[in-house]
């Protein structure tokens, strides 16, 4: 946990915390502190997946901490907390006591906890959704859109059906809400294959049937099997680990049916509701609309007067109408392929885009796609940009830029 300067970005102060025992992870860019602080002025909030939540005032000092139990997942946490009226919001569904959790921001101490007995998948972060009926907090579980209270955390709504193991976060206006998101599990097998390689990889049905067929491709030294080494930069390089079922550091062919089994339960889907609603929203007439392609897997969509954006792995950029679900364009590249783990946020009226590979991309908001600029930083970017003081900072592998005009 580090503190910094905003003008001069000189260190005011580093902390940490050690943990009992290390996380075994199945994707290389993985770790402990995935998730983002969050401030509400008095203290600092930070969760590490393999310790649990620390409170730290703004000299560094240690305010409060709450140990937890590691998550369960080899993806790491991904989720963070939020912060609500004195309440400190968390996500613990992939975990061994998967639930909701509310903590009093002063203390630590818990307020309510709202069980998730099956939700044992999740990455992604609470929203607080203020409508113009009422206030809601709303997160992405297992196969599920969950509303609840934010105080005592009671259900209000579920969307059921949706994606199997979310990243995303929703993001709202006051007139409607919007959730997409996607992942491996709930895809069919040719495009589980793309998605973990290239789209451009124009995969035969012969390789589809037959892994030798597709082994051939990379395996260099013709042993009928892959080591990382061999695999293409890729997402299938970077989550190897879960690849290789067996753990013997070798991808075999018969492992390869892990890219080919039919989709699990769930589905990669968009959503639009409408506030108001109660109980279960599907088939009903709180779903605005629905929408299936180019989904995001880890980015959030984002949302700039009747637009709603989402950003895609590969690189793929679409615009959607927020009243009708219409593209004003869809699947448009920004020529730089690759994953695209940051959300897209709005800076001096323009969107602001990260690709993995560390190139930064300025695009028109509009109803024309349009790149007004590309810039790489030269270094992996994982972390979302945040804009303060009318400065845009920018977190990759090894520095924290900072940007403003003169």
């Amino acid at each position: 946990m580090m503190a910094m300067g905003r003008r001069t970005g000189s260190a005011l102060w580093k902390k940490t915390v050690q943990a009992n025992e290390k996380e075994s992870f199945t994707h290389r860019l993985s770790g402990p502190a995935e998730s983002t602080p969050c401030t509400d002025g008095k203290h600092v909030y930070f969760y590490f997946g393999n310790y649990g939540l620390v409170a730290l005032n703004f000299d560094g000092s240690m305010a409060w901490e709450r140990i937890l139990s590691k998550p369960r997942s080899g993806m790491g946490t991904g989720t963070s907390p939020i912060l609500h009226e004195g309440l400190l919001i968390l996500n613990r569904d992939s975990t061994d006591d998967p639930c909701i959790l509310a903590l009093d921001t002063e203390t630590g101490e818990e307020v309510w906890k709202h069980p998730r007995i099956g939700y044992n998948s999740s990455h992604a972060s609470p929203f607080i959704w203020k409508n113009k009926v009422r206030t809601e907090l709303v997160i992405a579980g297992t196969r599920s859109l969950v509303s609840l209270e934010p105080k005592p955390g009671k259900l209000i709504w579920k969307v059921e059906d949706t994606n199997g193991s979310p990243c995303t976060s929703p993001v709202a206006t006051p007139d409607r809400l919007f959730f997409a998101s996607w992942s491996a599990n709930n895809a069919n097998s040719r495009e589980k294959l793309e998605a973990h390689f290239d789209d451009e990889l124009e995969i035969t049905d012969e390789e589809m049937n037959d892994s030798e067929l597709f082994f051939n491709r990379f395996d260099k030294n013709g042993d009928g099997s892959l080591v990382r080494d061999e695999m293409p930069k890729s997402r299938a390089k970077d989550v190897f680990k879960w690849l290789d079922q067996d753990d013997n550091e070798i991808w075999e062919q018969d492992e390869f049916e892990i890219l080919t089994r039919p989709p699990g339960r769930g589905r990669n889907i968009m959503v639009a509701i409408n506030p108001g609603g109660s109980g279960i929203l599907n088939e009903t007439d709180y779903i605005s609309w629905e929408w299936r392609k180019h989904l995001p897997y880890v980015a959030s969509p984002l949302i700039s007067e009747n637009r709603v954006y989402l950003v895609k792995s590969m690189g793929l950029i679409s615009c959607l109408n927020t009243e009708t679900g219409a593209p004003f364009y869809s699947g448009q590249r920004t020529g730089e392929k690759g994953e695209y783990f940051s959300s897209p946020i709005l800076a001096d009226g323009k969107l602001v885009i990260c690709s993995n590979n560390g190139t930064v991309f300025l695009l028109k908001d509009g109803d024309k796609f349009e790149i007004l600029a590309s810039n790489s930083l030269n270094e992996e970017i994982i972390a979302t940009p945040a804009v303060v003081d009318n400065t845009l900072f920018i977190r990759s592998t090894d520095t924290l830029w900072a940007f403003k005009k003169p």
